[in-house]
């Protein structure tokens, strides 16, 4: 809903604009309620009521009586929106199986823990200050995970080594709860507007950090799907793959050097990335016209695919570095 109002001025300084009626009682405002604003960095004026509503938006209570939405995903959501403390409850006792999903998802969640539990009533606490916690930092831990994923899923094709695969696939959960935490102090922020200002962000950089830490994160899932062709192929012959190795300096050069390109921007890093990003395109089209006649034997075409998308995010998240350099004024559009 969007609202228009006529500033007023009001003695010899001051201006006015009256507040909505319906965001007034949505929010519980009153006569001598107090209201943070705060100014974002392209001029916009964020207001947001303080008191009692807002320390009860920490708390989440979810009814799953009628089974339409899973405990799990009602817990992973709840986490991801940066609640507190989640409840969960049934009017029926809850199944094994889902006590032992609610179970293993909370193991996967930095932070969280089982306060009270029943058979009708799990209650996880959430024990992760945002504050505490620099979107910066937990991308950082996230790329370089992510790095050496690509490093060592490419070893792993080179040699067609299992066991290198499989600890590839194991390193994913890390990756997945460093992008847990991100997504969870990105929502924080963007419920409160105070969190932003001590991050020192805008709503835009909240939004394009959002995306890289997808970005990543997706990279990680592309090595563990390679991994997995690996493992699948175990006892079918070795393929020679010519030129993968460089292939794999590369790719997770340039992936890694993106996302720092983020954090630090510069025009010339931007340019040399974006050479090295044609060179293995083309790179990766030669191998794959070089080995098509393996292709029965192994699934050489999905971990191409695959190789192509992780370059495909490293592009993106270069873009969304430059589109931040740009709006910030580093660059003259």
């Amino acid at each position: 809903m969007v609202w228009k109002r006529r500033v007023q001025k009001v003695g010899s300084g001051s201006f006015l604009v009256t507040l909505p009626k319906t965001w007034v009682e949505q929010n519980g405002i009153r006569e001598g309620s107090i209201v943070t604003m705060l100014v974002g960095k392209e001029g916009s004026l964020i207001l947001m009521p303080e008191g009692e509503k807002r320390l009860g938006e920490d708390r989440v209570e979810i009814d799953l009586s009628r089974k339409t939405l899973m405990p799990q995903d009602a817990l992973l959501g709840s986490y991801l929106l940066g609640y507190n403390a989640i409840i969960l409850r049934s009017d029926v006792e809850f199944s094994a199986s889902d006590v032992s999903e609610i179970r293993s998802i909370v193991r996967r969640l930095p932070g969280a823990e089982i306060s009270e539990e029943t058979l009708k009533h799990v209650e996880v606490r959430v024990l992760l200050d945002p504050e505490m916690v620099t979107p910066e930092k937990l991308i950082r831990r996230q790329n370089s995970l992510t790095t050496s994923m690509i490093t060592d899923c490419i070893k792993a094709l080179m040699d067609w080594d299992p066991m290198l695969a499989e600890r590839v696939i194991e390193r994913d959960d890390e990756v997945d709860r460093q992008y847990f935490i991100a997504v969870r102090v990105i929502r924080s922020a963007f419920r409160n507007p105070e969190l932003l200002a001590k991050m020192n962000m805008d709503l835009l950089k909240l939004m394009d950090l959002r995306m890289l830490v997808k970005y990543v994160e997706d990279s990680a899932d592309q090595c563990v799907q390679i991994s997995r062709e690996v493992k699948k192929c175990e006892k079918t012959p070795r393929v020679e793959l010519p030129n993968l190795k460089t292939i794999g300096d590369m790719l997770s050069d340039v992936h890694f050097r993106s996302v720092e390109l983020f954090n630090s921007f510069n025009h010339d890093e931007l340019q040399g990335l974006i050479k090295k990003y044609f060179e293995i395109e083309n790179s990766i089209l030669g191998l794959e016209k070089k080995t098509e006649h393996w292709a029965k034997k192994v699934n050489l075409a999905r971990i191409f695919n695959n190789l192509t998308k992780i370059l495909e995010n490293a592009k993106d998240i270069a873009e969304l570095a430059s589109t931040q350099a740009f709006r910030t004024g580093f660059l003259n559009p």
